[in-house]
């Protein structure tokens, strides 16, 4: 009896920690469900966000769910989708509300814009940062063999990867790929580029359709911007742009503006200009209220892009 009360304690405090567990295992769970296990219907409640017509509320909100979700992937690091959507949230904050805002700003503000777009890197180095650690705990030495120079111990990871890896692969590949975008000259990034191109394409192997064709619009910005001795092409380029189409069904207007960013700009092709932006306005955002957010976004981009086509194209 005497034994049974000194281990009582010891008992009460351990059946704490179980439910404090359960508990923010429970929180994570919500907050950040497997990619695959989120219903296609008006029941993912991610349309929340994902849905929402005033990208401005969602910009205002996002600070606070970045360092809601960091707490608590601190609170519970083991959690792997939760690392995920946390560096999946931080590298949609820094393209969308860091990034794209810069980009529009007037040409005499150039300090401030490359200070916007060091908060970017930030960001984007960030997220790709939490995405890297679940692919660590779910593969061991990953980060260490996907950039190594060990190409064939590479190849040998990635083809043991699944189709539930695939949220992860883009991500932490879409974050590298935002940061280079922003510094394509800095070597710190070169280091990076061939294990996250890897990982990327890899992803698209996996699952082509991911993110109504999302991967293949990434594949094809980089593929367009860079060199050969990178990885990059205009063969490439073209063909991910097909394959982004096709699997978007022309219905995500960020293929079109990238085909303009990829292909049109360089080319001086006007034409082909005025008619992928075209494209990109006339898609109806309520058609898809799932992507609601990002077509409103992307609209806005493409009417910047039309408004000031004499500082792109020169005629």
């Amino acid at each position: 009896m005497k034994r049974l009360f000194v281990l009582l304690p010891i008992l009460l405090v351990l059946c704490g920690c179980s439910i404090q567990k359960m508990a923010f295992n429970a929180t994570a769970d919500m907050l950040a469900p497997p990619a695959a296990s989120l219903p296609t219907d008006g029941n993912n409640p991610m349309i929340a966000l994902t849905g929402e017509n005033d990208p401005e509320l969602v910009a205002a909100f996002f600070p606070t769910a970045l360092k809601l979700y960091e707490i608590l992937h601190l609170q519970n690091p083991g959690h792997e989708n939760l690392a995920i959507m946390t560096g999946q949230l931080y590298i949609m904050y820094a393209n969308a509300f860091v990034q794209g805002p810069a980009e529009q700003l007037p040409f005499d503000e150039f300090t401030r814009q490359n200070t916007e777009y060091a908060r970017a890197q930030n960001f984007f180095m960030r997220g790709r940062t939490f995405v890297l650690k679940a692919l660590d705990a779910r593969y061991p030495r990953f980060s260490e063999t996907v950039f190594s120079s060990d190409r064939e111990a590479r190849a040998a990871l990635l083809a043991s990867c699944k189709k539930s890896d695939t949220d992860a692969l883009f991500w932490a590949a879409s974050g590298l790929f935002g940061a280079f975008s922003l510094s394509p000259m800095d070597t710190e990034y070169h280091a990076l580029v061939e294990g996250s191109l890897a990982m990327i394409e890899r992803a698209a192997e996996l699952d082509p359709a991911f993110n109504n064709g999302g991967i293949w619009e990434i594949l094809m910005t980089f593929y367009a911007a860079a060199p050969d001795s990178l990885g990059g092409g205009r063969d490439k380029a073209l063909a991910a742009y097909e394959k982004a189409l096709y699997h978007s069904g022309g219905t995500s207007p960020s293929t079109h503006v990238g085909y303009v960013r990829a292909f049109c700009i360089p080319a001086q092709d006007g034409e082909g200009f005025d008619e992928h932006i075209e494209k990109a306005l006339a898609i109806d955002p309520d058609t898809q209220p799932e992507n609601r957010l990002v077509i409103i976004i992307t609209q806005r981009q493409a009417r910047w892009l039309k408004a000031n086509k004499g500082e792109f194209i020169l005629e």
